[in-house]
């Protein structure tokens, strides 16, 4: 099916349906969103969440030869409210802040002469330990082994565990992250990690050397913001709390104490966790003073599109460069109105 959907995308491209389609949703705003980049495999792993740079390159590439204007964020939601923005105009972002945003996007960044944000949530990026959710999902998908011994992780398992008989690895993962968050401080989560990764029998050490499934520092993020980044809002514990406005403010206010110590003392847009939100947290950003909040939501944006909704197009290894272009030219966006 999804030969299908290319084949059809390549027909309407050489048809000229994509020159088409770039006039009639020229005066949308388009916010791609990016998460990681691959230090590793991780780009296997979970190509949702992680693109090769080979990738992103190709990506770039396409908007400076297309001429597409790329905006910074501020510069966007002062235009889109006053009906000023460029035709095409396009906004980079990227969520939370992963090692490889350091070590690839960056200098890629730089060297297309492209504006970004970096919604970085800070509290892994104080701690720097791995973020243990992945770092267990991926200890599962990358085991080769046939059967492990878990029982020195919890008493829930046996001595002899088989992959994909007794346990799905999807299913043993979400097990594994349940006990682990039972871990009271982020080194015990760690520590929680290379237990299983012993008893998987892979070298965590090397895992750990790379940095795989490891946010930047704050010190990376300081001159990077030095370097013209902008450095945004996306919770300290990436999540928007218990519903409540005191637990958002809370999150928010961990959140800027981070930011602000690698270099944005007013940091005013924020990208929802996962891109999701409730509507009372609409309400609680007004009274906070954020200005934006970005969704993960697909679509462009328009002059009259809410700025604590702004839409995103999630981009990712999954994405083949022809669904990518077409989204871009806004091909896929007269698709979803056609949809309605």
């Amino acid at each position: 099916m999804h030969s299908v959907k290319l084949i059809i995308l390549y027909l309407a491209k050489v048809l000229g349906l994509f020159r088409y389609s770039r006039n009639k949703t020229k005066r949308g705003l388009q916010i791609l969103c990016y998460h990681g980049f691959s230090l590793a495999d991780e780009h296997e792993f979970r190509p949702k969440l992680f693109m090769t740079a080979a990738t992103l390159e190709k990506r770039l590439q396409l908007l400076k030869k297309s001429g597409f204007p790329v905006l910074s964020l501020d510069e966007a939601c002062e235009g889109l409210r006053a009906g000023t923005l460029p035709d095409n105009a396009v906004v980079i972002t990227m969520d939370d802040g992963w090692q490889g945003a350091a070590d690839h996007a960056w200098p890629l960044f730089r060297k297309y002469g492209f504006d970004w944000t970096l919604y970085l949530t800070t509290y892994y990026a104080e701690k720097q330990t791995q973020v243990m959710n992945l770092a267990l999902q991926y200890l599962c998908w990358k085991s080769r082994e046939a059967s492990v011994d878990l029982s020195s992780l919890s008493p829930d398992f046996g001595k002899e565990l088989r992959l994909d008989v007794d346990m799905s690895r999807d299913a043993l993962a979400e097990k594994l992250v349940e006990i682990g968050e039972k871990c009271p401080t982020a080194q015990d989560r760690q520590d929680f990690v290379r237990r299983a990764a012993s008893a998987f029998r892979l070298d965590q050490k090397e895992f750990e050397d790379k940095k795989l499934f490891r946010l930047i520092d704050l010190d990376t993020a300081r001159e990077m913001a030095k370097s013209g980044v902008d450095l945004q809002l996306h919770t300290h514990r990436h999540t928007l709390g218990d519903g409540s406005k005191e637990s958002l403010d809370k999150e928010l206010a961990d959140n800027r104490k981070g930011i602000a110590k690698a270099g944005n003392a007013d940091p005013v847009h924020l990208c929802y966790p996962s891109g999701y939100f409730e509507p009372q947290h609409l309400e609680y950003l007004q009274q906070l003073g954020i200005k934006s909040a970005t969704t993960c939501f697909p679509g462009l944006n328009y002059q009259d599109t809410p700025l604590l909704e702004l839409k995103r197009f999630l981009d990712g290894e999954d994405v083949s460069q022809i669904e990518f272009e077409a989204e871009l030219y806004g091909f896929q966006e007269l698709l979803r109105r056609l949809r309605k």
